[in-house]
């Protein structure tokens, strides 16, 4: 009789260890993939410098805010450093599951699934001081068209600037060489965002270049908010945003993104990763 159960026994074992419940699924396990720009986006997130060298690890408010969201939860996940075209591609596809400090316009609402805004920089235009008047003025930013070569980053979103698709913009691959090109004459203007100008020349080791560069808001521009884009594919978007969300607003509340902000951009102007000790 004992014999005639075992089958029976061993069936019903099967079923109630089964994974067929709902949920269950969030049990096994799994890796977030996330991506960042590979050129740098000081202080959001940049390479470690070990005696002035570059090396392959990531740090930034970026990296940071990752880990304090995920790892306390237990949920493992990996930041990839991409050309900024392919990470976005890579979530919009699915094969990331999100995007760290993209600005958002109406197709990029679209296209993903933003967070809550976690932090927000002014979107400004750089050129020497000594290529232009000190009165020198526009009302739109577009104008700047009008008197030399404006540059930018390829991929980059500049609609929240003011900038218009049809105005010319040379666009070059780096962050980084921004600076370079005014000094080469290669470009008249730069846009970028104000508050990552730092971080970029203490990364490029540009001392002297903060004298020489002359910067003013973009007209009529209001402070960008910036964003995690988080695909529509992923199969954790939902746990990703509210995970995410929370501790965003955590921070928030408690006043420790600002404090975020400024330790990085302390580290990169006077800490090793810039490999030196002034700017």
């Amino acid at each position: 009789m004992m014999r005639s159960l075992y089958p029976l026994i061993a069936l019903l074992c099967v079923i109630l260890l089964s994974p067929v419940t709902y949920g269950a699924d969030e049990l096994s396990p799994f890796r977030l993939r996330f991506c960042v720009e590979e050129t740098e986006y000081p202080p959001f997130n940049y390479f470690v410098r070990q005696d002035g060298i570059k090396t392959s690890t990531l740090s930034g408010y970026d990296i940071d805010l990752l880990e304090r969201t995920f790892k306390p939860i237990g949920i493992d996940y990996e930041v990839l450093a991409l050309p900024w075209l392919r990470c976005l591609k890579d979530v919009q596809n699915g094969s990331i599951d999100a995007a760290m400090s993209a600005s958002l316009n109406r197709q990029r609402a679209t296209d993903y699934i933003p967070s809550i805004a976690y932090y927000y920089l002014t979107p400004s235009y750089f050129y020497l001081k000594a290529e232009l008047d000190p009165l020198f003025h526009i009302d739109d930013i577009n104008q700047l068209a009008h008197f030399g070569k404006v540059c930018g980053i390829k991929g980059f979103n500049y609609d929240n600037f003011g900038w218009r698709k049809e105005t010319p913009l040379s666009e070059i691959h780096s962050l980084g060489h921004l600076p370079e090109m005014l000094l080469k004459q290669r470009c008249k203007f730069f846009l970028a965002r104000k508050e990552i100008l730092a971080g970029t020349l203490a990364l490029a080791h540009a001392a002297q270049l903060p004298q020489a560069l002359a910067s003013k808001i973009s007209p009529n521009a209001q402070q960008e908010a910036f964003y995690m884009l988080i695909s529509k594919h992923s199969a954790h978007k939902e746990l990703i945003a509210h995970e995410f969300n929370r501790q965003v607003k955590t921070m928030q509340e408690n006043h420790q993104l600002e404090t975020l902000y400024q330790f990085h951009i302390q580290k990169l102007t006077h800490g090793d990763d810039k490999g030196s000790n002034s700017l």
